[in-house]
């Protein structure tokens, strides 16, 4: 065996911290040669993310997994701190390698640092090799028939289901690494970010995304239409935060969708597509990151009111599902699809903050936080994005009333209001005095006044939002 053959293979692990169904991986086996499965804590990143700790302490958990399933194959996770270009600059000086294969990341930042990293092993003479992971398509694939972008999603969905999709990739039996210099994995403390969130939504890692996958199509898949938008239900998958980080391949989902021939699944594989569409715009429209799909809404009016602010991060608004949300989201790094929908709204044309403010929010607090999904779902709720459709204002009491009928999730969420019988639970400053005191809930003390009031806030945002559009 001559030594060439004997030099190893990079595998880089980012955005899919898995052994199965992964496309990097699998191609670097075919080689037949020893492999180096790295992953960067990226100095760049960690620096400029606002990630609660409990992101950090997910991703470790998610690493750990990783590294005992890469155990079970004959190998082991090789980790470095540092900015990513002098991490893969070093390795190569220490390690000779004949290729790095990875999967490719469509985020605007993340483009910019891996054209960077294949320049300086190209340099090198060293065969750079990248793969289609993230997604089922991606966003070059998924175009009209003038070879444009999409910016609607029902002719995207449409065009994305019409095309082949690859099967999954086996998970390699065996592999033989390279043995470099590792950090070890580092959590939220060793990365010197503080935890806030008191009950993460879950732990990471792909052994834990396998089963909440089974279980979410043992259980509730069959019922998700009806159920998903109920938040006191475990009505939804609640996968993001393992996709987010890769646990579980969108090919794998997709595959396991197909062969379920008596339950109806397309409401669930809509939402994955929701998901590759807005990867889709940002990856072709990368100026929404720091400015409205739709610029002339960049001059709106927005409020800039840092109580309003304040209290719509806290969850003490005076509006019980907006509050119960805001809540959930602090204590557990998660928030329910249809209430995400509803604090935005909320945020953005009763309050009429700028979306950007609770985008920033959502990332600083949310497990699953992908930045494309996070930008596209404030654009949407602000009416800022693409995907026009009539000008929508969610009314907190209505949705409410509509799906959380019984008051479960917000007196979950808001114990104040754990007495206030269910005639008065969806506005309770409505109550007289009298019923204040019989359930011990004195509005203004106990609970606040609503701090906006729907209907005047509602009319200020529309007629600004109008006159953009005349």
């Amino acid at each position: 065996m001559n030594q060439h053959s004997q030099q190893p293979i990079i595998v880089w692990f980012r955005r899919d911290l898995r052994i199965s169904d992964n496309a990097a991986l699998y191609h670097a086996t075919l080689r037949a040669r020893p492999i180096i499965p790295l992953f960067i804590f990226d100095t760049d990143i960690i620096n400029s993310l606002s990630s609660d700790g409990a992101a950090f302490n997910f991703q470790a958990e998610c690493l750990q997994d990783l590294n005992e399933g890469l155990q079970r194959i004959g190998g082991r996770l090789f980790c470095r701190k540092g900015k990513a270009l002098q991490v893969h600059a070093k390795l190569i000086q220490e390690a000779s390698p004949s290729a790095i294969f990875y999967n490719r990341d469509y985020e605007p930042h993340a483009r910019d640092r891996d054209r960077a990293v294949e320049q300086l092993y190209r340099s090198h003479g060293i065969e750079v090799q990248s793969f289609k992971d993230h997604v089922v398509h991606e966003p070059e694939e998924v175009l009209t028939l003038q070879n444009r972008p999409y910016s609607i999603f029902t002719p995207y969905m449409k065009a994305w289901k019409s095309l082949p999709v690859q099967s999954p990739f086996p998970t390699p039996a065996k592999i033989t690494v390279a043995p470099v210099e590792s950090c070890g994995i580092l959590n939220a403390h060793d990365l010197h970010k503080q935890v806030t969130i008191p009950r993460p939504l879950c732990r990471g890692g792909e052994t834990q995304a396998k089963k909440v996958w089974e279980q979410f199509i043992r259980t509730s898949l069959a019922s998700y239409s009806s159920n998903r938008n109920i938040p006191s239900i475990k009505g939804t998958s609640r996968l993001s935060p393992y996709i987010r980080f890769g646990c579980i391949a969108v090919r794998t989902l997709y595959r396991d969708l197909l062969a379920l021939k008596s339950i109806p699944i397309e409401a669930f594989l809509n939402e994955l597509i929701w998901r590759e569409f807005y990867q889709s715009v940002m990856y072709h429209f990368p100026d929404v990151l720091t400015a409205s799909y739709k610029r002339a809404f960049d001059t709106l009016p927005w409020n800039t009111d840092t109580e309003f602010l304040h209290r719509w991060r806290s969850g003490h608004t005076g509006v019980p599902l907006v509050d119960a949300g805001m809540r959930e989201l602090n204590q557990t790094g998660w928030l329910h699809n249809r209430v995400r929908m509803v604090v935005a709204s909320f945020l953005t044309k009763q309050l009429f903050i700028h979306w950007k403010q609770g985008e920033e929010y959502f990332e600083s607090k949310l497990l699953d936080i992908e930045t494309a999904s996070n930008n596209g779902g404030w654009q949407w709720a602000a009416s800022t994005g693409v995907d026009p459709k009539p000008l929508r204002i969610f009314n907190p009491e209505l949705q409410a009333q509509k799906f959380d009928p019984e008051g479960v999730y917000i007196k979950t969420y808001v114990p104040e209001l754990q007495n206030v019988p269910l005639q008065h639970l969806f506005a309770p400053h409505r109550m007289s005095l009298d019923e204040q005191h019989r359930c011990g809930c004195i509005i203004g003390k106990t609970y606040p006044r609503p701090i906006v009031d729907h209907r005047l806030a509602s009319e200020k945002f529309k007629k600004a939002y109008m006159q953009l559009l005349r």
